[in-house]
């Protein structure tokens, strides 16, 4: 029916731990996935990565545990289309809400196709609207306007996995920016509400960014704003045009 998969490097142990205990308390089974480690040697998948692209459009560089990141989620759309069913991804920093979690893992098997991807934790944008879709008792199926800034956990079926994939042959922004393009990869962006997860606070990212930012140019921030701004028209014409559809 579905598969849970958690997100684990394995030298975290204390992390591996603590979310094991969570799932198991719910009585949800789940197998922990190796996270590739971008700070360890070059992982074949890094051959995706365009720096003078990330560079045009962001004026920076993803760090290595960004890519490791990627290339983690990209692994794990890969299984979900290997094994033709659904998956939830769960990164290893979670926190568990017991109640909206259950609630959603029931509804697996009633929720529409067209829910290609659901986010399960809370959404991070200063602003955005969402509309309830589906009640499932003590969360929701929710339609955001705007995506969750977080790839924390989600649950994706083989359609929107392959949707994922074939959108990814080049990484130029780290996997959740990338995964929030709803309007580039055409998965739409769903979630709960409330969640039914978020990021355990006791727990630093594993990801690793770089402390020090070079000074970006005039022209680099001039460039970083021209695709800031288109962004936004195509995410608002998207949406738009969801409505549109709805009628």
């Amino acid at each position: 029916m579905y598969e849970i998969f958690v997100i684990n490097l394995e030298s975290s142990v204390e992390r591996r731990h603590n979310i094991s205990r969570q799932l198991d308390e719910l009585g949800l089974p789940f197998s922990v996935f190796s996270a590739v480690n971008g700070r360890e040697g070059h992982h074949p998948l890094f051959d995706n990565y365009d720096d003078p692209l990330s560079q045009l459009y962001r004026g920076k560089s993803l760090s290595k545990g960004q890519l490791g990141c990627y290339a983690s989620h990209y692994l794990l759309w890969q299984k979900c289309v290997e094994l033709n069913k659904p998956i939830i991804v769960i990164e290893d920093d979670a926190l568990l809400y017991p109640a909206p979690m259950t609630d959603f893992v029931r509804a697996i098997p009633t929720l529409d196709p067209k829910f290609e991807c659901i986010r399960l934790f809370d959404n991070k944008r200063k602003a955005f609207n969402f509309t309830p879709l589906v009640s499932l008792g003590a969360t929701s199926v929710c339609k955001f306007t705007k995506g969750h800034m977080s790839a924390t956990g989600y649950y994706l079926t083989p359609t929107g996995a392959r949707k994922f994939l074939a959108h990814s042959d080049r990484w130029y922004m780290a996997v959740d920016i990338y995964m929030d393009r709803f309007w580039i990869n055409q998965v739409d962006c769903y979630g709960t509400a409330p969640a039914c997860l978020t990021n355990d606070p006791i727990f630093d990212s594993d990801i690793g960014y770089d402390s020090q930012k070079p000074p970006r140019s005039l022209l680099t921030r001039c460039k970083r704003e021209w695709f800031n701004l288109t962004e936004l028209f195509k995410r608002e014409t998207h949406n738009a045009l969801y409505k549109i559809k709805q009628k």
